[in-house]
């Protein structure tokens, strides 16, 4: 008779614990239901005002903290600006220092897990329960606990994985690969600074030489075709005649517009890659154009295509890649192993019903995934065939690189040849255009004939200093092309004046071993003198 009452007892208290179970889930589906209608996102595009700050704040920050250019600017000078305010070298600076940070961070995934955790625990009422004998399936009449309301605890633990710290080893090996990696682009990105410094400061400089005598020599041009026409509209002289005449004039003035269009970016470009701020003026150290410098490499093709294949930043590049291959196969072969977990840890309960209210408990565990017995193979092979991959690549490349080292040794010498011919061109019409004008002053030539004279020879005296621009541009893509490092190790701490000097020195001494300097060559060069080798 107790035990029937005591079991309707507790099914109505199971019912009313449903009840209110439901009530309470019922509640807290609303509240969600409210909570995630209030977290709905609307998209926000940015106002104008954000456009012009983030405008205003871009065009402050690519200029800042750089030295102002205090005088002429020597090609070392604008090599050493290139490399330190140029935005594509602070880019891959970046991403350096990131690699950096990653690789810094690699070498905390072969520690072991320190977790600690702390906890707070309350309930409204007590957790109680019967018991029932498993024997004669009686119940206890009187519902008891274990545990407070409110239970404070907190724990050490310290777990370490020996597969994981295996596995962690190698790829922290393979993060410090790929830091070398990004200094290899680096080096990539800096060659390509100087090659294109060095193109765009000759036709600067030559820019700087020409560009006024051409605006003086158009300025004459223009003056000649307004008299010629007035002369045309007062009929002094015949209607073809004249005609003729303003045609030779325009397409001299024409010529000269080209000419100046091809120049006149050559400041700009180089203002550019100096991170220069657009319209800055500035003005360049004019070279020696009488008796230039002309370099000229005695090293055979075998030598520069061994230096290639030792210096080129992309053939280092691979070699990292391949490094990262072969431990990637280390790896696929390491997780085939069984991992072993080893634990240790400290515990803390408030709870006043237990008999030991702090303890430590040490323990260990193997796992062991079968399938990547089967799995392991296939990754390992994978890597293998990847690695064949990277060597077959790397041939490709060094094959590449090798016909840029001919093609830039061919291109030198043939841009040699050019200047020596542009050269002496270049003196034949200028004393061409001094005999016209000796003629004009004693009357016996036109002003035609003397605008014309005047345009061959700056037409000469242009191609003559684009042909030199040329041969310094292709003596540095023979640099270029064998992976030449001009670069100091430390280039964030060295001012503008020290970068250009430490640059020149590293320029030198790569001369001292490549080149040797001559100041003119004497033997006449013909159109069947030139010869490719």
């Amino acid at each position: 008779m107790a035990n029937n009452i005591r079991q309707a007892m507790n099914n109505k208290q199971r019912t009313n614990n449903i009840m209110t179970k439901h009530k309470r889930t019922y509640f807290l589906m609303i509240c969600t239901a409210m909570f995630l209608c209030s977290c709905t996102i609307t998209p926000k595009p940015l106002t104008m005002q954000d456009i012009e700050q983030r405008a205003e704040d871009d065009f402050e920050i690519m200029f800042a903290d750089q030295e102002p250019v205090s005088g002429p600017i020597t090609r070392y000078e604008a090599m050493a600006r290139a490399i330190k305010y140029n935005l594509d070298h602070r880019l891959k600076v970046m991403e350096e220092a990131l690699a950096n940070r990653q690789f810094d961070v690699s070498h905390y995934d072969l520690l072991p897990k320190v977790v600690t955790a702390a906890g707070y625990r309350h309930r409204n009422n007590y957790s109680g329960a019967y018991s029932q004998s498993l024997v004669d399936g009686s119940q206890s009449l009187v519902a008891s606990t274990s545990q407070e309301r409110t239970i404070m605890t907190s724990d050490i633990s310290m777990m370490w994985n020996v597969l994981d710290f295996g596995v962690s080893y190698l790829r922290a090996n393979q993060q410090a690969d790929r830091l070398l990696i990004t200094e290899e682009r680096r080096r990539k990105v800096i060659q390509n600074i100087i090659l294109d410094v060095c193109d765009a400061y000759w036709r600067a400089a030559s820019s700087e030489r020409l560009l006024t005598e051409m605006n003086d020599l158009l300025k004459q041009t223009k003056s000649a075709l307004e008299r010629s026409e007035k002369i045309a509209g007062q009929r002094l002289k015949s209607p073809r005649e004249s005609l003729e005449y303003q045609r030779s004039l325009l397409k001299t003035i024409r010529l000269l517009w080209g000419l100046i269009q091809r120049l006149d970016p050559a400041k700009t470009e180089l203002a550019a890659l100096m991170n220069l701020s657009p319209g800055t003026p500035y003005q360049l150290t004019a070279p020696n154009w009488e008796s230039p410098d002309i370099p000229t490499f005695t090293n055979a093709l075998e030598s520069l295509e061994h230096q290639a294949m030792i210096y080129r930043p992309e053939l280092r590049e691979e070699d990292y890649r391949s490094r990262i291959t072969a431990l990637e196969a280390r790896k696929a072969l390491l997780k085939m192993l069984p991992g072993v977990d080893i634990n240790l840890g400290y515990s803390d309960d408030s709870n006043k019903f237990l008999y030991h209210h702090d303890w430590w408990n040490v323990g260990a565990r193997i796992s062991w995934n079968i399938f990547n017995l089967f799995s392991g193979p296939v990754a390992h092979l994978a890597a293998l065939t990847q690695q064949q991959l990277d060597n077959v690549r790397r041939q490709a490349l060094g094959m590449a690189i090798l016909t840029q080292v001919h093609l830039a040794h061919r291109r030198y010498y043939i841009a040699m040849e050019e200047y020596l011919v542009s050269r002496r061109l270049d003196d034949v019409n200028n004393r061409l255009n001094a005999q016209t004008a000796a003629a004009a002053s004693a009357g016996g030539a036109n002003e035609a004939l003397v605008i014309q004279s005047a345009t061959n020879a700056l037409l000469a005296r242009m191609r003559h200093h684009l042909a030199y621009a040329e041969l310094q541009n292709a003596a540095g893509r023979v640099y270029h092309s064998i992976g030449t490092d001009l670069l100091p190790a430390e280039v964030e701490a060295l001012d503008i004046a020290s970068l250009a000097k430490a640059l020149e020195q590293s320029f030198n001494e790569w001369n001292e071993r490549m080149n040797t300097i001559i100041n003119e060559r004497s033997e006449v060069v013909s159109d069947d003198e030139i010869s490719v080798p």
